[in-house]
Protein backbone atom coordinates (compact mmCIF):
# COMPACT_ATOMS: atom_id res chain seq x y z
CA UNK A 1 0.00 0.00 0.00
CA UNK A 2 2.88 2.49 0.83
CA UNK A 3 4.05 2.30 -2.66
CA UNK A 4 1.11 2.46 -3.80
CA UNK A 5 -0.42 5.36 -2.66
CA UNK A 6 3.17 6.96 -3.32
CA UNK A 7 3.18 6.49 -7.02
CA UNK A 8 -0.51 7.47 -6.97
CA UNK A 9 0.38 10.80 -5.18
CA UNK A 10 2.94 11.53 -7.87
CA UNK A 11 1.25 10.51 -11.04
CA UNK A 12 -2.57 10.37 -10.01
CA UNK A 13 -5.07 12.20 -11.67
CA UNK A 14 -6.46 15.13 -8.66
CA UNK A 15 -8.28 17.93 -8.98
CA UNK A 16 -8.59 21.03 -6.29
CA UNK A 17 -12.27 21.48 -5.09
CA UNK A 18 -13.98 25.00 -3.70
CA UNK A 19 -14.33 23.26 -0.29
CA UNK A 20 -10.35 23.48 0.00
CA UNK A 21 -10.40 19.48 -0.58
CA UNK A 22 -8.39 17.62 -3.05
CA UNK A 23 -10.87 14.83 -5.20
CA UNK A 24 -9.30 12.17 -7.98
CA UNK A 25 -10.86 13.63 -11.40
CA UNK A 26 -13.46 12.21 -13.23
CA UNK A 27 -13.25 10.67 -16.56
CA UNK A 28 -14.07 13.93 -18.31
CA UNK A 29 -10.88 15.76 -16.00
CA UNK A 30 -8.61 14.04 -18.51
CA UNK A 31 -5.95 11.80 -17.78
CA UNK A 32 -3.99 14.39 -15.87
CA UNK A 33 -4.38 16.40 -12.27
CA UNK A 34 -5.37 20.04 -12.58
CA UNK A 35 -4.51 23.38 -11.73
CA UNK A 36 -3.58 23.60 -7.59
CA UNK A 37 -3.03 19.91 -7.78
CA UNK A 38 -0.45 19.68 -11.03
CA UNK A 39 1.51 22.75 -9.62
CA UNK A 40 1.49 20.64 -5.94
CA UNK A 41 2.52 17.48 -7.55
CA UNK A 42 5.19 19.09 -9.57
CA UNK A 43 6.58 20.71 -6.30
CA UNK A 44 6.46 16.84 -3.85
CA UNK A 45 8.59 15.45 -7.35
CA UNK A 46 10.86 18.17 -6.85
CA UNK A 47 11.37 17.31 -2.83
CA UNK A 48 11.78 13.65 -4.03
CA UNK A 49 14.35 14.26 -5.95
CA UNK A 50 15.98 16.16 -2.71
CA UNK A 51 15.26 13.51 -0.81
CA UNK A 52 15.81 10.30 -2.47
CA UNK A 53 19.66 9.92 -2.95
CA UNK A 54 20.40 10.51 1.15
CA UNK A 55 17.86 7.78 2.00
CA UNK A 56 19.06 5.17 -0.79
CA UNK A 57 22.77 6.29 0.77
CA UNK A 58 21.41 5.69 4.52
CA UNK A 59 18.36 3.28 4.28
CA UNK A 60 18.98 1.82 0.37
CA UNK A 61 15.44 2.98 -0.50
CA UNK A 62 13.54 5.75 -2.26
CA UNK A 63 11.39 8.40 -0.45
CA UNK A 64 7.77 7.41 -0.28
CA UNK A 65 4.87 9.45 0.41
CA UNK A 66 5.43 9.82 4.55
CA UNK A 67 9.43 11.02 4.15
CA UNK A 68 8.05 13.40 1.47
CA UNK A 69 5.40 14.71 3.87
CA UNK A 70 7.92 14.88 6.63
CA UNK A 71 10.25 17.06 4.28
CA UNK A 72 7.50 19.45 3.22
CA UNK A 73 6.42 19.70 6.55
CA UNK A 74 9.42 20.83 8.31
CA UNK A 75 9.87 23.55 5.41
CA UNK A 76 6.55 25.14 6.29
CA UNK A 77 7.83 25.03 10.22
CA UNK A 78 11.11 26.65 9.50
CA UNK A 79 9.64 29.11 7.37
CA UNK A 80 6.83 29.86 9.63
CA UNK A 81 9.49 29.86 12.10
CA UNK A 82 7.39 27.30 14.22
CA UNK A 83 10.17 25.19 14.60
CA UNK A 84 13.64 26.59 13.03
CA UNK A 85 15.63 24.25 11.66
CA UNK A 86 18.85 25.25 10.56
CA UNK A 87 20.47 21.41 9.41
CA UNK A 88 17.58 21.94 6.29
CA UNK A 89 18.89 25.46 5.14
CA UNK A 90 20.92 24.24 1.84
CA UNK A 91 18.23 21.72 1.22
CA UNK A 92 15.46 24.28 1.56
CA UNK A 93 17.52 26.86 -0.66
CA UNK A 94 17.79 24.53 -3.19
CA UNK A 95 14.02 23.28 -3.39
CA UNK A 96 12.96 27.01 -3.35
CA UNK A 97 14.97 27.98 -6.47
CA UNK A 98 14.40 24.56 -7.86
CA UNK A 99 10.37 25.01 -7.56
CA UNK A 100 10.49 29.02 -8.24
CA UNK A 101 8.19 28.71 -11.45
CA UNK A 102 5.66 26.82 -8.85
CA UNK A 103 5.23 29.18 -6.19
CA UNK A 104 6.90 33.03 -7.00
CA UNK A 105 2.79 34.30 -8.76
CA UNK A 106 0.74 31.91 -6.89
CA UNK A 107 -1.58 32.88 -4.38
CA UNK A 108 -0.72 32.72 -0.26
CA UNK A 109 -1.79 32.64 2.93
CA UNK A 110 0.52 32.32 5.27
CA UNK A 111 2.49 35.87 5.98
CA UNK A 112 2.36 36.83 2.38
CA UNK A 113 4.83 34.04 1.88
CA UNK A 114 4.31 32.05 -1.68
CA UNK A 115 6.60 29.34 -0.97
CA UNK A 116 5.47 28.16 2.44
CA UNK A 117 1.67 28.84 1.50
CA UNK A 118 2.41 26.40 -1.64
CA UNK A 119 4.06 23.60 0.68
CA UNK A 120 1.78 24.20 3.29
CA UNK A 121 -1.01 23.39 0.76
CA UNK A 122 1.22 20.16 -0.59
CA UNK A 123 0.78 18.83 3.04
CA UNK A 124 -2.98 19.03 2.54
CA UNK A 125 -2.54 17.19 -0.75
CA UNK A 126 -0.97 14.53 0.39
CA UNK A 127 -3.46 13.76 3.21
CA UNK A 128 -6.06 14.09 1.12
CA UNK A 129 -4.47 11.44 -1.38
CA UNK A 130 -4.23 9.09 1.66
CA UNK A 131 -7.60 9.85 2.65
CA UNK A 132 -8.68 8.73 -0.38
CA UNK A 133 -6.70 5.27 -0.78
CA UNK A 134 -7.06 4.23 2.46
CA UNK A 135 -11.10 5.17 3.10
CA UNK A 136 -11.81 2.99 -0.19
CA UNK A 137 -10.23 -0.55 1.33
CA UNK A 138 -13.44 -1.03 3.78
CA UNK A 139 -13.90 -5.25 3.39
CA UNK A 140 -11.18 -6.93 5.47
CA UNK A 141 -10.02 -9.67 4.53
CA UNK A 142 -8.34 -12.44 6.57
CA UNK A 143 -8.89 -10.90 9.36
CA UNK A 144 -11.37 -12.80 11.39
CA UNK A 145 -9.04 -14.63 13.50
CA UNK A 146 -9.30 -11.00 15.69
CA UNK A 147 -12.23 -11.90 16.56
CA UNK A 148 -12.02 -15.10 16.90
CA UNK A 149 -9.27 -13.92 19.59
CA UNK A 150 -11.45 -11.74 21.24
CA UNK A 151 -13.79 -14.41 21.82
CA UNK A 152 -11.13 -16.65 23.20
CA UNK A 153 -9.75 -14.16 25.58
CA UNK A 154 -10.45 -12.38 29.43
CA UNK A 155 -8.99 -9.07 28.09
CA UNK A 156 -7.97 -7.78 24.98
CA UNK A 157 -5.95 -5.16 23.71
CA UNK A 158 -5.93 -4.03 20.29
CA UNK A 159 -3.11 -1.27 19.42
CA UNK A 160 -3.10 -0.28 15.86
CA UNK A 161 -0.85 2.20 13.43
CA UNK A 162 -3.62 2.19 10.78
CA UNK A 163 -5.90 4.59 9.76
CA UNK A 164 -7.91 2.70 7.43
CA UNK A 165 -11.45 1.14 9.59
CA UNK A 166 -11.30 -2.87 8.79
CA UNK A 167 -10.43 -3.74 12.19
CA UNK A 168 -13.56 -2.05 13.81
CA UNK A 169 -15.50 -3.34 10.73
CA UNK A 170 -14.89 -7.24 11.33
CA UNK A 171 -15.29 -6.60 15.08
CA UNK A 172 -18.72 -5.09 13.77
CA UNK A 173 -19.33 -7.98 11.38
CA UNK A 174 -18.52 -10.45 13.76
CA UNK A 175 -20.61 -8.85 16.46
CA UNK A 176 -17.89 -8.39 19.04
CA UNK A 177 -18.46 -5.45 21.08
CA UNK A 178 -15.22 -3.03 21.69
CA UNK A 179 -14.32 0.23 23.58
CA UNK A 180 -12.27 2.50 21.16
CA UNK A 181 -12.88 5.65 23.68
CA UNK A 182 -15.48 7.72 21.94
CA UNK A 183 -19.07 7.70 23.32
CA UNK A 184 -22.56 6.07 22.00
CA UNK A 185 -23.97 7.71 18.73
CA UNK A 186 -25.57 11.15 19.30
CA UNK A 187 -26.76 12.09 15.70
CA UNK A 188 -24.43 11.42 13.00
CA UNK A 189 -21.35 11.62 15.58
CA UNK A 190 -19.74 9.48 18.16
CA UNK A 191 -17.86 12.10 20.56
CA UNK A 192 -14.41 11.53 22.28
CA UNK A 193 -15.31 10.68 26.15
CA UNK A 194 -11.27 8.82 26.85
CA UNK A 195 -14.28 6.32 27.68
CA UNK A 196 -11.95 2.34 27.31
CA UNK A 197 -13.67 -0.36 29.94
CA UNK A 198 -11.86 -0.81 32.79
CA UNK A 199 -12.76 -4.25 33.58
CA UNK A 200 -12.20 -8.14 33.33
CA UNK A 201 -13.79 -9.36 29.69
CA UNK A 202 -13.27 -6.12 28.09
CA UNK A 203 -11.82 -5.48 24.51
CA UNK A 204 -10.46 -2.15 23.55
CA UNK A 205 -8.97 -0.79 20.47
CA UNK A 206 -6.61 2.27 20.40
CA UNK A 207 -5.92 3.58 17.31
CA UNK A 208 -2.59 5.62 18.10
CA UNK A 209 -2.00 7.61 14.54
CA UNK A 210 -5.59 8.39 14.05
CA UNK A 211 -8.03 7.59 11.69
CA UNK A 212 -9.84 8.74 8.28
CA UNK A 213 -13.09 9.14 10.08
CA UNK A 214 -12.50 11.41 13.15
CA UNK A 215 -12.91 15.14 12.65
CA UNK A 216 -12.49 17.89 15.05
CA UNK A 217 -15.98 20.08 15.80
CA UNK A 218 -16.81 22.63 17.88
CA UNK A 219 -19.53 22.09 20.19
CA UNK A 220 -21.32 24.51 22.39
CA UNK A 221 -19.06 24.02 25.23
CA UNK A 222 -16.09 22.76 24.17
CA UNK A 223 -13.80 21.75 21.04
CA UNK A 224 -13.43 18.13 20.11
CA UNK A 225 -13.22 15.03 18.18
CA UNK A 226 -15.80 12.65 17.01
CA UNK A 227 -16.33 9.59 14.94
CA UNK A 228 -18.70 10.21 11.69
CA UNK A 229 -18.84 8.32 8.87
CA UNK A 230 -20.66 10.46 6.67
CA UNK A 231 -19.63 14.35 5.15
CA UNK A 232 -18.30 15.87 8.14
CA UNK A 233 -19.44 19.24 6.47
CA UNK A 234 -23.04 17.86 6.59
CA UNK A 235 -23.13 15.95 10.07
CA UNK A 236 -25.78 16.51 12.87
CA UNK A 237 -25.45 16.30 16.42
CA UNK A 238 -27.88 14.77 19.01
CA UNK A 239 -29.97 17.48 19.19
CA UNK A 240 -30.79 17.56 15.36
CA UNK A 241 -28.38 20.85 15.05
CA UNK A 242 -25.23 20.61 12.55
CA UNK A 243 -22.32 20.35 13.27
CA UNK A 244 -19.34 22.72 12.81
CA UNK A 245 -16.00 21.15 11.98
CA UNK A 246 -13.49 23.23 13.09
CA UNK A 247 -11.19 21.16 10.29
CA UNK A 248 -12.60 19.70 7.21
CA UNK A 249 -9.63 17.09 7.09
CA UNK A 250 -9.79 14.06 9.15
CA UNK A 251 -7.33 13.57 11.86
CA UNK A 252 -4.86 10.72 11.36
CA UNK A 253 -1.16 11.42 11.59
CA UNK A 254 1.43 10.65 8.57
CA UNK A 255 4.87 11.66 8.22
CA UNK A 256 8.00 10.00 9.23
CA UNK A 257 10.05 11.50 12.10
CA UNK A 258 7.21 14.33 12.41
CA UNK A 259 4.46 12.42 13.32
CA UNK A 260 6.30 11.67 16.59
CA UNK A 261 6.48 14.70 17.78
CA UNK A 262 2.89 14.96 19.40
CA UNK A 263 2.82 11.40 20.43
CA UNK A 264 2.85 13.06 24.03
CA UNK A 265 1.00 16.14 23.61
CA UNK A 266 -2.84 17.06 23.14
CA UNK A 267 -5.83 14.66 21.75
CA UNK A 268 -3.13 12.34 20.72
CA UNK A 269 -1.46 12.01 23.33
CA UNK A 270 -3.87 10.80 25.60
CA UNK A 271 -3.98 7.37 23.26
CA UNK A 272 -0.49 7.14 24.24
CA UNK A 273 -0.76 7.71 27.67
CA UNK A 274 -3.21 4.95 27.48
CA UNK A 275 -1.37 2.67 25.26
CA UNK A 276 1.44 2.87 28.13
CA UNK A 277 -1.17 2.14 30.77
CA UNK A 278 -2.41 -0.78 29.08
CA UNK A 279 0.72 -2.36 27.73
CA UNK A 280 1.70 -2.40 31.62
CA UNK A 281 -1.49 -4.89 32.26
CA UNK A 282 0.06 -7.52 30.19
CA UNK A 283 2.81 -9.70 29.39
CA UNK A 284 2.72 -10.64 26.09
CA UNK A 285 2.56 -8.05 22.52
CA UNK A 286 1.60 -10.19 19.37
CA UNK A 287 2.46 -7.92 16.04
CA UNK A 288 2.13 -8.18 12.94
CA UNK A 289 2.93 -6.02 9.75
CA UNK A 290 4.73 -3.49 11.57
CA UNK A 291 7.95 -2.92 10.06
CA UNK A 292 10.09 -1.41 13.35
CA UNK A 293 10.80 2.18 11.94
CA UNK A 294 9.12 4.46 14.55
CA UNK A 295 10.98 5.85 16.92
CA UNK A 296 8.46 6.81 19.66
CA UNK A 297 6.38 3.60 19.08
CA UNK A 298 9.72 1.72 19.79
CA UNK A 299 11.22 3.51 22.73
CA UNK A 300 7.98 2.33 24.38
CA UNK A 301 8.21 -0.83 23.10
CA UNK A 302 11.70 -1.40 24.38
CA UNK A 303 11.14 0.50 27.89
CA UNK A 304 8.17 -2.02 28.26
CA UNK A 305 9.87 -5.35 27.60
CA UNK A 306 12.59 -3.79 30.41
CA UNK A 307 9.57 -3.30 32.97
CA UNK A 308 9.39 -6.95 33.98
CA UNK A 309 11.00 -10.39 32.79
CA UNK A 310 8.40 -11.40 31.88
CA UNK A 311 7.24 -9.16 29.19
CA UNK A 312 7.81 -10.50 25.62
CA UNK A 313 6.90 -9.67 22.19
CA UNK A 314 5.30 -12.06 19.11
CA UNK A 315 5.71 -11.83 16.08
CA UNK A 316 3.78 -13.31 13.51
CA UNK A 317 6.18 -13.18 10.10
CA UNK A 318 5.84 -15.49 7.24
CA UNK A 319 9.79 -15.03 5.64
CA UNK A 320 13.46 -15.06 6.86
CA UNK A 321 14.08 -14.01 10.69
CA UNK A 322 16.74 -11.91 9.17
CA UNK A 323 13.82 -9.12 7.66
CA UNK A 324 13.22 -8.85 11.66
CA UNK A 325 16.33 -9.11 13.46
CA UNK A 326 17.82 -6.93 10.89
CA UNK A 327 15.64 -3.85 11.48
CA UNK A 328 16.66 -0.76 13.39
CA UNK A 329 14.66 -1.60 16.34
CA UNK A 330 15.97 -4.94 16.84
CA UNK A 331 19.30 -4.40 15.17
CA UNK A 332 21.77 -4.28 18.45
CA UNK A 333 19.38 -6.42 20.86
CA UNK A 334 18.14 -8.83 18.84
CA UNK A 335 20.56 -11.93 20.16
CA UNK A 336 20.01 -10.11 23.76
CA UNK A 337 16.53 -10.59 23.55
CA UNK A 338 15.97 -13.74 21.94
CA UNK A 339 18.34 -15.53 24.52
CA UNK A 340 15.91 -13.75 27.37
CA UNK A 341 13.72 -15.56 25.46
CA UNK A 342 11.69 -12.20 24.99
CA UNK A 343 11.04 -12.35 21.56
CA UNK A 344 9.58 -15.19 19.48
CA UNK A 345 8.67 -15.65 16.03
CA UNK A 346 5.85 -17.22 14.69
CA UNK A 347 6.50 -18.19 11.16
CA UNK A 348 2.83 -17.39 10.01
CA UNK A 349 0.97 -13.77 9.12
CA UNK A 350 -1.99 -12.79 10.89
CA UNK A 351 -4.35 -13.64 8.04
CA UNK A 352 -2.88 -17.51 8.40
CA UNK A 353 -3.19 -17.65 12.08
CA UNK A 354 -5.81 -19.58 13.91
CA UNK A 355 -7.06 -19.14 17.83
CA UNK A 356 -4.67 -22.43 18.15
CA UNK A 357 -1.73 -20.79 16.57
CA UNK A 358 -1.78 -17.57 18.53
CA UNK A 359 -3.17 -19.38 22.03
CA UNK A 360 0.02 -20.53 23.78
CA UNK A 361 0.98 -16.96 23.56
CA UNK A 362 -2.38 -16.04 25.89
CA UNK A 363 -1.06 -13.90 29.24
CA UNK A 364 -0.99 -16.17 31.77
Amino acid sequence: MVDEISRRLLEGAWKPHTDGKFYRCEPEDGLESLGEAKRIQNFLRIIKENTDPHLLLREGRKSHYEDIYAATLQMVRDETREVTNPLIAKSLEWIKAASTLLWVRGEHHIDKNRFASLADRATDFVQWVVYHEIREVSKPVGMNVISAVARATRELDIFSLNHDLLIESQLNQDGVAFADGFSSKQGDARIFSSCWKESDNAIRLLKLHGSVNWYMFRFKEWDQVAIVNENPDYCCGGDGKSLEPLNTKPMFLIGTTVKEQVYGIGFLGEFFTRFRELLSKHQTLICCGYGWRDKGINMRLNQWLRDAKANRIVILHNGPVEQVARTRFWYFQWEDYIEANKVLIVPKWLSECSVADIQPYFDT
